[in-house]
């Protein structure tokens, strides 16, 4: 089984920000975004190391530049992707493919942005067009790229209807933006088992999808929640590739409509509507955490009884 790795995009921001200071250069972390795609494809082009191992380090940067290290050390076939979580912009991917060349990674794994909260769901398309449009980038990918979209911090940041409406759109974006490029993308679904985090029936889920955005092939998270009931014994393991099978064909064979435009206007109400009441009561109202923190304290004590009733009929 192959390894995906995951880091948050701020880590690396601050491996970055450490050696632009030890060079005397600046801050990377306060540079604008174009002076850092500048000075990180540059480095890219170029061949000089960037740091030795007087470069100052706190625990958070040694394990980053750790974990590079150890994908350089093992066999590339013991890895898939490297997954940025929080991706914001085209320096997120730029900056781990020059950290990749600079921890002496043989055979780069391949970079895949993590789009979670609404702006940046709003504001992939226009990030992967950037990395689309430069040369570098679009010679190291050679015509395939994934992305990733995530469902339980969208869900979080503007409540289950907005966010599965900006995931729909923002699929739909990125679609034609690959199109236009020329390249293969692999949307990957960061979905988790509770409707809350983007889960349900998986047939419907993929059904659900956009126009254009399968053609045959998708990647999917299964969490640690639904592991067990979708794979835990041989006959619902097949039983659940046979869903994700069927639908990913279906999906392909007789996709589904695209949404009419008074269609489209709605939502984009509706979820501004939404967007705006889940977070007066989310972020807003000082009652909720304790509301939440007692909900699900009474939520947890029920379970524990339910389990010792179930192991006292048992014993019976």
């Amino acid at each position: 089984m192959r390894l995906d790795i995951r880091q948050e995009s701020d880590r690396h921001t601050d491996v970055m920000d450490a050696i632009t200071k030890h060079l005397d250069i600046g801050s990377y972390r306060e540079w604008p975004e174009e002076k850092r795609q500048e000075w990180l494809l540059s480095e890219l082009s170029g061949k000089r190391p960037l740091f030795g191992h007087d470069l100052p380090k706190t625990e958070e940067i040694t394990d980053v530049l750790e974990t590079f290290r150890v994908i350089s050390e093992l066999p590339s076939d013991n890895f898939g992707a490297y997954i940025i979580s929080m991706a914001t912009s085209p320096s997120d991917v730029l900056a781990v493919e020059l950290l990749q060349r600079e921890c002496h990674v043989k055979q780069p794994l391949r970079v895949v942005p993590l789009f979670e909260k609404l702006a940046d769901l709003e504001a992939a398309p226009a990030a992967v067009a950037r990395l689309f449009s430069i040369d570098w980038y679009r010679n190291r990918i050679d015509g395939k790229q994934e992305v990733m979209i995530g469902y339980s911090d969208s869900g979080k940041d503007a409540g289950r209807l907005s966010a599965a409406w900006a995931l729909y759109k923002a699929q739909e974006e990125l679609v034609k933006v690959a199109k236009e490029y020329g390249v293969k993308l692999t949307m990957f679904h960061g979905r988790g088992g509770t409707v809350g985090r983007g889960g349900g029936p998986t047939h419907l889920a993929i059904l659900s999808q956009p126009p254009d955005t399968i053609h045959g092939s998708l990647r999917v998270t299964v969490q640690g929640e639904v592991i067990e009931q979708s794979f835990g014994e041989e006959h619902l393991c097949f039983r659940t590739l046979q869903r994700f099978t069927a639908a990913t064909l279906e999906h392909g064979m007789h996709p589904p409509v695209s949404p009419k435009p008074e269609w489209r206007a709605l939502m984009d109400e509706m979820a501004v509507i939404a967007t705006k009441e889940y977070r007066s009561v989310v972020f807003k109202e000082p009652r909720f955490v304790e509301y939440f923190r007692c909900v699900s304290a009474a939520y947890t004590q029920s379970s524990v009884v339910n389990l010792c009733l179930e192991d006292t009929l048992r014993k019976i």
